[in-house]
C-alpha cells in the first residue's frame, strides 16, 4: 500500500513480538485511499506461483483433505489428529480461520485447482484419510519436486508412484542431527529489508511501498508435542524505493530465536518468513494467522516425520503449504511466496566457526515489476 510522504519528525511503528493477538489500531480502509498503486491480487493471481513450484503439488491438496476430515469430526488418526487439534486451538480464532480458509479452498474453480494439484488428492471421499506412510512419501516427494514446473513434476511423481518410491531411493544426503559435545547457545534474528525493486508505477510524488515481514518459528518437538508455532512481524515500512534499506540503521535486531537469551538449538528449528504489502490488513492479526498456518502444516506434518530431522527434510514442502494457507487469507498480498530456514546444532556450529555472527544468504522475496523485489536477512549469532 502506498503512503503520502510523513512529515518531519513523524514515527514509526515499534518493532511487535507477537505470540498472542493484540489489538492494535487499525490504519485507514477507506477505498480511494490517496496513493494505492493498485487494486488487492485476485485469489486466481496469487495462485499463479504455485504452478511453478511443485512442491505443493500434492502435498496441498492431502493436507486440505486432512484438515478438512479433521475439522469435521474424523478421528481416525487418533492421537496425531489430537495433537493437530490441541496446538490449532491454543492459536486465538486459529480453528475460525483455518475452517475459512478451507472454505475458499474448495470454492475455487475445480479447472484452476487441477491445473496446480494433482487429482489423486483433489478427489479423494471425504471420510478417507491420507495415511502416515502415504503422507510421509508425500512429503518426500515433494522435497524432490521442489523447484520443478507442474508439468515436469507431475511425471517424476507418477514414475516414483509406480516404483512404490518414498525416501528409501534417496541419494544418500541424510539431514539427521549427530551426537554432539556441551552445545553452544545462539540467537537468530531479522536484521534488514532492502528494497531491490519497487513495486510499479515507480513514478509519482507521494507514491511509495509499505512491506512488512511476518515470521513464524517451530521446532521438531513442539511440532510433535502440539505447541503453537510463535509468530514475530517487523513494523510496516513506509515510504520504501528502489535501494532502500529498512530500518535506516541497517539493524532491527528482531528476535526470532533466543528470544529470553541465546539457547542450544536442543530441536531442530524451522522459521519461515512472508513478505506482505500493507494495504487494509491489520498486521497483528494477520502474524497469528500465519502462526496457524505454520502450527497446522508443521503438526500434521510431525505424524510423518519419522526420524530426527524430518523438518529439516521437510522445510520446503512445509513452507509451500504455508503460503498456500496464507494465500487464503485475503488481507494484504504476499510478495512472492514464503521462505523458509531450516536449522540444526551441528549447522549452526558449523556455520558460525568462520564468522561469528553469520549472515545468511538474502530471502528473495520476487514479485516482480507489479508486487516489487525484497531480500530479507538473517543473522545467526554464537553467544
Amino acid at each position: 500500500m502506498a503512503t503520502a510522504r510523513k512529515k518531519p519528525g513523524a514515527t514509526r511503528t515499534q518493532t511487535t513480538r507477537t505470540q498472542t493477538a493484540r489489538a492494535s489500531k487499525p490504519r485507514e480502509s477507506k477505498p480511494d485511499r490517496k496513493g494505492r498503486k493498485r487494486p488487492p491480487r485476485t485469489i486466481e493471481e496469487r495462485l499463479r506461483k504455485y504452478q511453478l513450484d511443485a512442491a505443493g503439488y500434492e502435498f496441498i491438496p492431502a493436507l486440505m483433505h486432512e484438515f478438512r476430515r479433521i475439522l469435521s469430526g474424523d478421528r481416525s488418526g487418533a492421537n496425531h489428529d489430537e495433537r493437530f487439534l490441541r496446538a490449532l486451538q491454543s492459536v486465538k480464532g486459529g480453528r475460525e480461520w483455518l475452517l475459512a480458509a478451507l472454505d475458499r479452498h474448495e470454492k475455487l474453480p475445480y479447472e484452476l485447482k487441477q491445473r496446480i494439484f494433482s487429482p489423486r488428492y483433489l478427489n479423494m471421499a471425504p471420510a478417507q484419510a491420507v495415511g502416515i506412510d502415504e503422507m510421509a512419501a508425500i512429503i518426500a516427494r515433494g522435497a524432490k519436486a521442489s523447484g520443478l514446473n507442474v508439468n515436469a513434476a507431475a511425471i517424476r511423481i507418477m514414475a516414483a508412484r509406480k516404483h512404490d518410491c518414498c525416501c528409501c531411493c534417496d541419494d544418500g544426503g541424510g539431514e539427521g542431527t549427530p551426537p554432539r559435545p556441551q552445545p553452544n547457545a545462539y540467537e537468530l534474528s531479522f536484521t534488514r529489508l532492502y528494497c531491490i525493486d519497487e513495486s510499479d508505477p515507480e513514478w509519482g510524488w507521494g507514491v511509495h511501498d509499505e512491506p512488512y515481514g511476518v515470521f513464524a518459528v517451530i521446532t521438531e518437538a513442539m511440532a510433535e508435542g502440539g505447541t503453537a508455532a510463535i509468530g514475530y512481524h517487523t513494523p510496516v515500512y513506509e515510504e520504501v524505493d528502489d535501494g532502500d534499506t529498512r530500518p535506516g540503521s541497517g539493524d532491527e535486531n528482531l528476535r526470532l530465536y533466543g528470544f529470553a537469551g541465546p539457547r542450544a538449538l536442543d530441536s531442530n528449528v524451522l522459521v519461515t518468513a512472508t513478505c506482505f504489502e500493507h494495504d487494509l490488513g491489520d498486521v497483528s492479526d494477520i502474524t497469528d494467522k500465519v502462526r496457524a498456518a505454520l502450527t497446522a502444516v508443521a503438526t500434521k506434518a510431525a505424524a510423518a516425520g519419522g526420524v530426527v530431522g524430518w523438518i529439516i527434510a521437510a522445510a520446503a514442502v512445509i513452507g509451500i503449504g504455508v503460503s498456500y494457507l496464507v494465500d487464503l487469507i485475503g488481507a494484504d498480498d504476499q510478495i512472492g511466496g514464503t521462505r523458509q530456514v531450516s536449522l540444526n546444532q551441528a549447522q549452526a556450529d558449523s556455520l558460525t566457526a568462520g564468522s561469528n555472527p553469520y549472515v545468511f544468504p538474502a530471502l528473495r522475496f520476487d514479485g516482480g515489476d507489479d508486487d516489487g523485489i525484497y531480500d530479507f536477512y538473517l543473522r545467526l549469532r554464537r553467544a
